[in-house]
């Protein structure tokens, strides 16, 4: 890939990716705000790192902006944490297709919109890593009606309808950091090992030269 777009929500989140690829900071001023510097470049300017903020709509307004400025990367890749149903929490997933969690319109598919967004995304093909689904939400997901095996975040649907409508390639890799819950859940467990995020880097290293 000659052009590669790295996506995070959170600064805590894109600030690790970008010191482990030693990008440096844009002064890209996409916003008229404290969040003016929220994007990082490589060196020979292949590669760029973009932090969205949390939310499908600052994530579909960043990657927007981003594109009009920027022009189309060949690749995007998200990276992330994520929310689950039941997968074990530091894990980290491939994400196969997102959904609208919101989604819920009177003669549509639930979850489903029509005109984009939930396409099959780039997957790993490394059997290492589980591939799963992944609802976006506009909140944390606390409790849901769905059982089955999935992820929820709160960026990747926006990413994936916009990916969708310029075909853009997209590929997702959430580390899972709760199943249902903000309590409790770190009480046994290393919480550096749960939140750390470069080592996503190195299971993308072997299939996409970064």
């Amino acid at each position: 890939m000659k052009n590669i777009l790295f996506v995070c929500a959170m600064k805590k989140e894109g600030e690790q990716i970008a010191k482990k690829l030693k990008m440096k900071k844009v002064n890209s001023k996409l916003y008229k705000t404290d969040y003016d510097e929220n994007l990082y470049e490589s060196e020979d300017g292949s590669k760029r790192l973009l932090i969205s903020m949390i939310g499908k709509q600052y994530t579909a307004i960043s990657l927007t902006k981003y594109l009009c400025q920027y022009g189309e990367p060949d690749l995007v890749i998200n990276i992330g944490y994520a929310g689950s149903t039941d997968i074990q929490i530091g894990k980290w997933v491939n994400i196969s297709r997102a959904y609208n969690y919101e989604w819920d319109i009177p003669g549509e598919e639930k979850y489903i919109m029509s005109h984009g967004g939930s396409q099959e995304l780039v997957l790993l093909k490394d059997e290492r890593i589980e591939t799963v689904e992944c609802y976006s939400a506009e909140s944390f997901v606390t409790y849901t009606e769905i059982n089955e095996h999935v992820a929820f975040d709160m960026e990747l649907h926006s990413l994936s309808l916009i990916c969708d409508l310029k075909k853009i390639p997209l590929l997702s890799i959430k580390k899972i950091s709760d199943n249902l819950s903000l309590n409790d859940y770190y009480d046994n467990l290393n919480k550096d090992d749960i939140f750390e995020l470069t080592s996503s880097i190195d299971i993308l290293s072997e299939i996409v030269d970064i």
